[in-house]
């Protein structure tokens, strides 16, 4: 029983969430539902009327009847059809509603939580079971079965309980005691409640099976998301597998996987067919001691032949609705079982608060950020990243963070940006701590080009603006700033070209070339601080001397953060932060951390063998 319920709690909570979406979805299909479970039952009456009519030589009685018969199924069929047609555009709408939903709120989550694996896998998740399975619109569709098939057995069960109070022409004998309309309420109800426990043994029995198996198959269906998504349709990766030998490697596992994956839907076929089977059995028990009775009422003359027609059809009708109520209910125990990951991330709340005052609108663009005793280790992991971190930051100026890999630069720069928080201390922006702020604002005052970039398959202005307004004049200029200019005007539709080849047949760049674009994208958005993540790693030497022959009129007006593993980032720069093993060790300009011969001269004199024979050249 909590299994049913949990079911429909579920199922109920999807359909509030359809309607608040659009209120015509619902009320459209019960509309439907109405008209369809109407021409039944008027079919149902009207041809048993007809029948009658004709055994007893009513012919123009049999004729009224005939054409209302006639015109009541082709009202019903014409609104019937008006209606589905109106269904095609919003079964599109519900399906989208689903995937809309989902990005609405993986967006709306802070980027610590969204970093999570096991985030990223109930995405995923959610996302395949709905492509295999069917997602919103099928909950709405087997909903609507459900209460058509309740109506339909409301209906036929009390046209049943109403043959049950027709008392035989003759009340002797066993047939004629049996027939009357007390015994007749009481086998009813027995056969009835026979095949109600029937069914709920067979649901309770073979919910569980399907649960099981369908727990089971989550870690398989991953692995082949995965060799589909990342490797085997990923072009990019088709020149590692060629260089490393590894098709038959990946063939090898996506074969294992595959099997199953097979094994598990043999399962799942099996269950259900074993299911459908249990019910036919329970359903085959009910019809027979029904049509049994509904003979015994006509054999003893409690009813007409016409009326036979009639019940006998009202008993068909109930068979069935009770047949589809528990195929529904199956696949909504299917569907509502997976569907509770969808709600539960969408109940997922973000790690860290949301901050509601905005940042201060300075003209001077004069801003401090200090970090006071801030520490940091990443979730699920206890090995601290940053230790005791203390530093002010003033807007104005070229900045340099170094230090070896591992030495927590990158992790700075997030908790900067407020991509994480802190583990202890606090971050503050003009002495107010960051977390106050509200994130969209804060986060505004930041142009980031981190390592791990990326550019999407979309126009190239499109991948440069973001999601600032479209200006022509602006883009040339940051792409000019980016030394991208030149490049973007030689493709053939210049900024319009696509890039990839994902979407559209658009053009693959390098890897300097995107990283120029990455570049331009940061000096578009036109923050007072632009930060940089190993700025010139993709680009050769002579691009790299360029883009720092021109760093000094790009970053004009603004602050710049250069984070490199190349010290001769740091001759450009006016203030350099020093990093080792989480802390700041050092800091001071080029000329002072030479002369405190230190960390700095160790990581300086570790390139400029490679450039010059002297860390003072």
């Amino acid at each position: 029983m909590r299994n049913f319920i949990s079911i429909h709690k579920t199922g109920f909570r999807l359909l509030k969430m359809i309607h608040s979406e659009d209120s015509t979805i619902i009320p459209l299909h019960l509309l439907e539902l109405c008209f369809s479970v109407a021409q039944i039952y008027t079919g149902l009456f009207l041809t048993s009327a007809l029948i009658d009519a004709l055994l007893e030589g009513g012919y123009e009685q049999a004729a009224w009847m005939a054409a209302a018969l006639l015109g009541t199924n082709l009202v019903f069929g014409i609104s019937g059809h008006l209606i589905r047609r109106r269904f095609k555009g919003l079964r599109t709408k519900i399906w989208l509603l689903f995937y809309v939903w989902l990005r609405e709120k993986a967006f709306s989550l802070d980027y610590e939580t969204m970093e999570k694996a096991e985030v990223a896998e109930k995405i995923l998740f959610s996302e395949r079971t709905s492509d295999m399975y069917g997602g919103l619109g099928v909950v709405l569709y087997h909903y609507c079965n459900i209460l058509k098939a309740m109506l339909n057995v409301l209906l036929s069960a009390g046209l049943v309980l109403y043959l049950c109070q027709a008392g035989p022409a003759d009340s002797t004998g066993i047939l004629g005691t049996l027939s009357g309309p007390v015994p007749s309420v009481l086998l009813f109800m027995v056969v009835l409640g026979g095949m109600a426990y029937g069914s709920w043994k067979v649901f309770r029995r073979f919910a569980v099976k399907q649960t099981e198996i369908f727990q089971e198959h989550t870690g398989v269906e991953n692995r082949i998301s995965y060799l589909n998504n990342h490797v085997l349709g990923d072009p990019k990766v088709g020149k590692m597998i060629r260089l490393y030998g590894m098709e038959e490697m990946i063939l090898k596992n996506f074969r294992v996987f595959q099997k199953k994956s097979r094994d598990y839907f043999g399962k799942m076929c099996r269950v259900g067919r074993e299911e459908g089977d249990a019910n036919k059995v329970v359903n085959s028990f009910f019809t027979i001691a029904s049509y049994l009775l509904v003979v015994m009422k006509a054999v003893t003359g409690a009813i007409t032949v016409g009326a036979f027609t009639r019940y006998a059809g009202a008993l068909n009708q109930f068979g069935g609705a009770c047949f589809s109520f528990i195929s529904a209910n199956g696949e909504l125990r299917k569907i509502c079982t997976y569907m509770r990951d969808f709600l539960d991330f969408l109940d997922m709340d973000s790690l860290h608060a949301k901050g509601t005052i905005p940042v201060e609108k300075r003209s001077d663009g004069e801003y401090e950020i200090a970090f006071e005793h801030v520490s940091f280790h990443y979730p699920g992991s206890e090995k601290p990243v940053l230790r005791d971190v203390n530093c002010r930051i003033r807007i104005k100026g070229k900045m340099a963070v170094v230090g070896r890999n591992g030495a927590g630069k990158s992790t700075f720069i997030k908790l900067l940006c407020r991509l994480y928080e802190p583990t202890e201390g606090r971050i503050t922006l003009n002495g107010v701590d960051i977390r106050k702020y509200d994130e969209e604002e804060y986060r505004s005052l930041f142009g980031v080009v981190f390592q791990d970039f990326s550019l999407f398959s979309l126009p190239v202005w499109e991948n440069v603006a973001a999601g600032f307004a479209y200006r022509e004049d602006k883009l040339r200029e940051a792409l000019r700033q980016a030394d991208a200019e030149e490049m973007v005007r030689k493709m053939e539709k210049g900024a319009e070209t696509w890039l990839y080849k994902d979407l559209e047949d658009g053009v693959e760049i390098s890897g300097g070339e995107a990283q120029k674009l990455a570049l331009a994208r940061a000096l578009y958005k036109d923050a007072p601080v632009v930060v940089l993540d190993e700025p010139t790693a993709a680009l050769d030497p002579k691009a790299e001397a360029e883009i720092y022959a021109r760093f000094n009129q790009m970053v004009e007006g603004r602050t710049s953060i250069y984070i490199s593993h190349r010290m001769s980032s740091c001759r450009f720069c006016d203030d350099i932060i020093v990093f080792d093993a989480g802390r700041i060790v050092e800091r001071g300009s080029h000329e002072e951390l030479i002369a405190a011969d230190g960390h700095y001269v160790d990581l300086w004199n570790a390139q400029a063998k490679y450039y010059c024979k002297s860390p003072k050249t």
